[in-house]
């Protein structure tokens, strides 16, 4: 039976979720992080989209994404896991899948909402129990909204979302 097809909103605002096939760790070290972040960056230059959030766990990124300009979530996140999947499997010499079948997305409406989902993401090192607390953790949008530092400026620009 064929998958459903997606449904897709124009400037729709996605939490989207992408794993590393079998649960593998594809983000081991701070290098692979930088890696994806530049790889977010430039299809974000490319397409024209907002990145209100971003989580980077060990096998699987968290982002919150508008998607404009008629661009499809499907487009932006095939053109993000391609463009990182040729990175991981030269770095480590890989052959197969390196993400885990399709994203996941859910559109999410109204800005609590989305506050709350921004919130959810950035407690996701907590609730793995990587840190105690969501500042501790450098892989995350948290330092962009709450703290003085954000070091992933470097490699990306986030959109503030309304505050």
């Amino acid at each position: 039976m064929a998958r459903q097809s997606r449904v897709y909103f124009n400037n729709a605002v996605y939490h989207v979720c992408i794993r590393g096939n079998n649960k593998q760790y594809v983000l081991k070290d701070d290098e692979d992080k930088v890696s994806f972040l530049k790889s977010l960056s430039k299809f974000k230059q490319r397409f024209g989209f907002k990145l209100y959030c971003i989580v980077i766990m060990d096998n699987h990124p968290h982002l919150v994404i508008e998607a404009t300009n008629h661009i499809t979530i499907s487009k932006i996140m095939h053109a993000i896991a391609l463009s990182y999947s040729v990175k991981f499997r030269k770095k480590y010499g890989y052959s197969g899948y390196v993400w885990q079948g399709r994203f996941r997305s859910n559109v999410i409406e109204g800005d609590a909402y989305i506050l709350s989902c921004i919130e959810y993401i950035h407690n996701n090192p907590v609730r793995a129990k990587i840190v105690d607390h969501p500042e501790d953790y450098l892989w995350s949008s948290y330092h962009f909204y709450y703290s003085k530092r954000d070091p992933l400026k470097d490699y990306v620009a986030l959109d503030r979302f309304k505050e």
